[in-house]
């Protein structure tokens, strides 16, 4: 039998497995205290009212009414909602929004759409699925490595070299900062004059406060020619456990092809996930969404602030629900990471399983309640 042969050359350590042996072997030393999560980038509170409300009358409607596959680029009435709500200020319709199961599976996907002979840029640190899936498709001696690191403000620089296409995510996971207006322009202003392609992961444009971080890529002048946004409401709005995203591609050859991807392997978004996700730009779906993006950044000031204050060093915290620490002392992420779990029964993500400049950190998750976030800090201060 012949097999894929790119799989082979996935040599990044898959921490999450790694993470749950260590954590079964604590939980056999019978523990003391509770384990506190800050490693997953869950969310941490129930679905909203307003949403849970719509997917049940949705359902009901089912039960009168035939609803079978969905249209593959979405049901315009929440392709219409979201381009009212997010987009109208930057001129994007709904014929340019595409409705999935996922940011990931979207930014996984979109690869496809290029030569396998591309040549692709990808931060480090990064999530995981830019860098893995274009060594499956067979680019793994194509990619060029943009560091963001302290020295440049966990900001990417545009590279020297050319690239076909560029991921970029902000806020960022796993560094939890977002990049500036004029970081954007930077950005856009390379790719137009290089002919490359920005694929923007802004899945946390929720959590966005800082007034210079534009809440969209669009608001950048030039962008529709040269980028893709991904969007979510996993983050923004509880749906993690119901699998709704949308992707945003301007008119032009990027569009047609993907239309063209999603007409042949997308069956669409279930009919009451989507009413569910219409019913986050309700009046009420609005006020109850973002109280709760509003508990977890209030949890990531309060754990970025009481670290520093402990005189740790650490970014993030403030337009993402992510903060990137600092390991003291020279310590390894994973050496950190072990100290955490024993010592204060804290789970972290080691900083080294999102990329080589990951090394000597470690990510925090502020999906966490403020009981769990002002105890984590008292376990941290006896560290």
């Amino acid at each position: 039998m012949k097999t894929n042969p790119h799989y082979q050359e996935l040599k990044r350590e898959y921490i999450f497995p790694i993470i749950e042996r260590k954590l079964e072997e604590l939980k056999a030393k019978n523990l003391a205290r509770a384990v506190i999560n800050l490693g997953i980038g869950d969310v941490a509170l129930p679905l909203a009212p307003s949403i849970v409300s719509a997917i049940c009358k949705a359902v009901e409607e089912m039960g009168q009414t035939t609803k079978g596959y969905a249209p593959s680029e979405g049901y315009l009435f929440l392709r219409q909602a979201i381009a009212d709500n997010e987009f109208a200020h930057v001129a994007i319709g709904p014929e340019e929004i595409f409705i999935s199961d996922g940011a990931n599976s979207d930014a996984a996907n979109i690869q496809e759409l290029f030569s396998v002979h591309c040549t692709v840029g990808i931060t480090d640190p990064t999530y995981p699925v830019y860098l893995d899936t274009n060594i499956m498709a067979g680019r793994g001696d194509k990619i060029i490595s943009i560091p963001c690191t302290e020295a440049n403000r966990f900001v990417p620089q545009p590279p020297e070299v050319h690239c076909d296409f560029v991921y970029l995510c902000s806020p960022n996971n796993p560094t939890g900062v977002a990049m500036t207006r004029d970081d954007m322009k930077m950005w856009v202003d390379w790719a137009k004059k290089t002919g490359a392609v920005l694929l923007y992961d802004n899945a946390y444009e929720a959590f966005i406060s800082s007034p210079d971080v534009p809440k969209t890529i669009f608001e950048i002048d030039g962008a529709k020619e040269v980028a893709v946004e991904f969007r979510s409401f996993s983050k923004s709005a509880g749906f993690t456990g119901l699998r709704c995203a949308y992707t945003i591609l301007p008119k032009g050859p990027l569009h047609a092809l993907w239309t063209r991807r999603q007409s042949t392997k997308s069956n669409g978004v279930a009919y009451p996930i989507q009413r569910g996700a219409e019913a986050v730009f309700s009046l009420q779906g609005r006020k109850e969404t973002r109280a709760q993006v509003a508990t977890y950044l209030a949890q990531a000031h309060t754990l970025r602030e009481g670290l520093l204050q402990l005189g740790y060093t650490c970014a993030g915290g403030v337009d993402a629900p992510y903060i990137w620490w600092k390991t003291p002392g020279g310590l390894t992420s994973w050496e950190f990471f072990d100290r955490l779990l024993t010592e204060c029964n804290l789970i972290s993500i080691p900083g080294k399983g999102f990329g080589p400049h990951g090394e000597g950190y470690v990510r925090l998750s502020t999906f966490t309640t403020a009981e769990h976030a002002q105890e984590a800090l008292r376990r941290i201060k006896d560290l």
